[in-house]
């Protein structure tokens, strides 16, 4: 697996099946018959990676979004992107 580096493209990967509910995002995983409840910052980021986009571009939408810095909001941000790549639910493109 490519490091996680600010620079490279994130994406959906093409095999998790999402449903948005009222104030959530179910995903399956189709490959693990995992399913996945997102809400508030992790739901918006789900949806800002329906185009993709660099960590660095995706922290600074978000920054903008929540009043924090890019470089705070990216650290924040790390291990939830990290996640959805382990789950197959996210891929860098490198």
């Amino acid at each position: 697996m490519l490091p996680l580096r600010p620079d490279l493209p994130l994406a959906r990967a093409t095999a998790p099946l999402a449903a948005d509910l009222e104030d959530e995002t179910v995903l399956m995983s189709l490959e693990t018959g995992s399913y996945y409840g997102l809400e508030g910052t992790a739901r918006r980021i789900w949806t800002l990676l329906e185009t993709p986009r660099t960590l660095a571009a995706l922290a600074e939408q978000l920054a903008a979004e929540y009043d924090v810095t890019p470089e705070r909001c990216a650290e924040e941000i790390r291990p939830f992107i990290e996640e959805l790549r382990r789950e197959g639910l996210l891929v860098v493109d490198g």
